[in-house]
C-alpha cells in the first residue's frame, strides 16, 4: 500500500543513491566557475527568453509583491520579475552564478534585488530571511537532500503562492549518464527523484497542489568538441583527464553535427507544481 510509504524518505534515499553513484558534486557546484555561469545566462537569453516570459505570466504577481527566488542562478527570472514587483530576494549558493547575477543587476539597473549567498538547506529562515513573501519560486533548484524540510522552510516564510518547477521523467542527461556512467565512474548511474516523489511528499504534508506538465526543447551548440567536453564535464562529475577522454569519445559518437557545430539536445519533460498557502 502506498499509504505505508514515507515519500520524504524515498526522496532522501534516492538523492543519497544519486550522490553515492559517483555524482559527488552537488547541483550548485556545477556553476562555481564564472565562465559556466556566464554561458548559462547567454543560453538563457538566446533560447529561453520565451520560457521566462511564460513562467512570469503564470505567476500571481502585483507591483506590491515580495518574491523569494530559491536557486536564482544568474537572474534568469529574478531580473525580469524585479521590474514587476516590490522586491526580490535571491537565494543562490554558487559563486559563479552570484558574480554574473551581480553584474546583471548592475547592467539592468536593478536595485530591488537582494542576494543571500547560501544553499537553501543552510538558510536560517528567522535570521537570514525577511519574510513573509507573497510569492516563492524554486525553478529547477530542488536538489535538496531533504525535500520535506526544504518545503517546511518555504512554508515558514510564505504568505501566498509557492511555485515549484521540477523534472517529469528522465532528462536527456539522465539518459546519457545511464549509458556512460559505468565507464566514467565504475558504478551504475542513479537518477534524482522526480515529480512523482515530490507530489507524494506534498500530499502527505496535507498540500494538494495544482500540476501542469510541459516540454522544454532546448539545444546547446558547441563550435568544437573540446568546448562541448568543457561545458558538459560538470554534469558528468569529471575529475580526471582519463574521464574527459572517455566523455570526448562518447560525445563524438552521440552528438549531432550541423554546419561544423556539435549539437547537444537537452529536450526534456518538466512540471510546474503550485498552490496558494492560504488555501491549505
Amino acid at each position: 500500500m502506498t499509504d505505508d510509504i514515507d515519500w520524504s524518505d524515498v526522496w532522501i534515499e534516492q538523492m543519497k543513491r544519486h550522490l553515492e553513484s559517483g555524482n559527488k558534486k552537488e547541483c550548485a557546484s556545477i556553476w562555481e566557475e564564472k565562465e559556466s555561469a556566464k554561458r548559462f545566462w547567454e543560453i538563457s537569453l538566446r533560447n529561453n527568453q520565451q520560457r521566462a516570459r511564460d513562467v512570469i505570466s503564470g505567476l500571481n504577481l502585483t507591483p506590491e509583491s515580495r518574491l523569494l527566488d530559491i536557486g536564482a542562478g544568474p537572474g534568469t527570472l529574478a531580473i525580469p520579475i524585479s521590474e514587476k514587483v516590490k522586491d526580490v530576494t535571491a537565494v543562490e549558493p554558487s559563486s559563479g552564478m552570484i558574480e554574473v547575477l551581480e553584474e546583471n543587476m548592475a547592467a539592468y539597473g536593478r536595485n530591488n534585488i537582494s542576494i543571500i549567498k547560501k544553499r537553501w538547506e543552510d538558510i536560517d529562515v528567522e535570521k537570514d530571511l525577511d519574510g513573509p513573501y507573497d510569492v516563492i519560486i524554486a525553478s529547477f533548484s530542488l536538489g535538496m537532500p531533504d525535500i520535506r524540510k526544504a518545503i517546511e522552510d518555504m512554508l515558514a516564510v510564505a504568505s501566498g503562492y509557492i511555485y515549484l518547477y521540477w523534472f517529469a521523467g528522465n532528462t536527456s542527461w539522465d539518459e546519457h549518464s545511464i549509458e556512460i556512467w559505468p565507464k566514467l565512474h565504475g558504478t551504475e548511474y542513479c537518477i534524482t527523484p522526480k515529480c512523482d516523489v515530490l507530489f507524494n511528499v506534498l500530499y502527505q504534508m496535507g498540500i494538494h497542489p495544482n500540476m501542469e506538465t510541459f516540454t522544454i526543447g532546448r539545444t546547446e551548440n558547441y563550435a568544437t568538441l573540446d568546448e562541448a567536453v568543457d561545458n558538459l564535464s560538470g554534469h558528468f562529475s569529471l575529475e580526471s583527464d582519463e574521464q574527459k577522454k572517455i566523455l570526448e569519445q562518447y560525445l563524438e559518437k552521440t552528438l549531432q553535427k550541423e554546419n561544423g557545430n556539435y549539437i547537444y539536445d537537452a529536450c526534456s519533460k518538466r512540471v510546474k507544481i503550485w498552490w496558494n498557502t492560504q488555501d491549505n
